[in-house]
């Protein structure tokens, strides 16, 4: 839970005691300080702050979390806070309330996902003063592009070849790109070479190749700036709008896989031949 420090008096608070603690004890206006980030707040502006650093970035040592890999959770809210910043990029005749009302979105990071949540968190953070009609029109916007990204991604997912389910000598064959069965031990050969040559197939992206040009240019660079490079790459060569848990899961393993990186201290490096 996010725990405040009252600027007037000093005392510790946690939120929920904040409203509470200004009507009571320091009868003046709101001035907080966030314990964790130090973070200075006035007025109602606490109300937006509903997470901090956890405990895990708290008390673990420098660099202990695994490889600085973004957790799924953040995944998703990221692109989620990136579709909602396209909404006013693309919209170009919103009425001039709803218009201040994604601009007014668009600044916060953790706009829920959900439409009880988030009804509610834009009449906390405006403090009731926002139209609940307008509300209502942000939300079936969002769903409309929600559901949108959801057809995308969907036909960009590629079909799985064909399986015939006829059984010989107990093995089952498979169809080539020629029609011609393929004998099951042979597939399972041809599955594995793929992954130790890394070659970049038609509308295919290459992550480890994108991950050594970045790296070529900048020496040095965080895992986060870094992944974020990366999966920006990704999105702007597949024409995808948002990346999976499982876009993720390959762009770590390709940099685990590269023997001449290192991860040091959140620290992504090349290694140059004769360093």
């Amino acid at each position: 839970m996010v725990v405040f420090t009252c600027n007037h008096c000093g005392e510790s608070l946690q939120k929920p005691r904040v409203e509470k603690h200004y009507i009571i004890h320091c009868r003046r206006a709101k001035s907080l300080t966030c314990v964790d980030c130090f973070t200075d707040f006035k007025n109602e502006e606490y109300v937006v702050h509903t997470k901090c650093i956890t405990e895990e970035e708290r008390y673990s040592a420098k660099g202990s979390i695994p490889g600085g890999i973004a957790k799924k959770g953040e995944v998703k809210q990221e692109s989620w806070t990136d579709m909602i910043r396209s909404i006013v990029d693309n919209e170009k005749d919103l009425k001039p309330s709803l218009k201040n009302l994604f601009n007014t979105i668009s600044s916060y990071s953790n706009v829920p996902r959900k439409k009880a949540k988030f009804i509610n968190f834009l009449k906390s953070s405006s403090g009731g003063r926002v139209n609940f009609n307008d509300i209502e029109s942000a939300w079936g916007l969002i769903e409309k592009y929600k559901n949108e990204h959801k057809k995308v991604d969907n036909s960009t997912t590629s079909p799985k070849d064909p399986e015939v389910k006829t059984k010989v000598n107990g093995a089952k064959h498979q169809l080539n790109g020629n029609n011609e069965e393929v004998p099951a031990k042979k597939k399972q050969k041809l599955e594995e070479t793929p992954e130790q040559i890394d070659t970049a197939e038609p509308n295919k992206f290459s992550f480890k190749n994108t991950i050594l040009d970045i790296l070529n240019s900048k020496g040095s660079i965080s895992c986060k700036k870094l992944q974020k490079k990366v999966l920006n790459a990704y999105l702007k060569e597949t024409g995808n709008t948002e990346y999976t848990e499982k876009t993720i899961k390959k762009y770590n393993k390709k940099l685990k896989k590269l023997s001449n990186v290192t991860i040091s201290d959140d620290v992504v490096t090349l290694v140059t031949t004769g360093s």
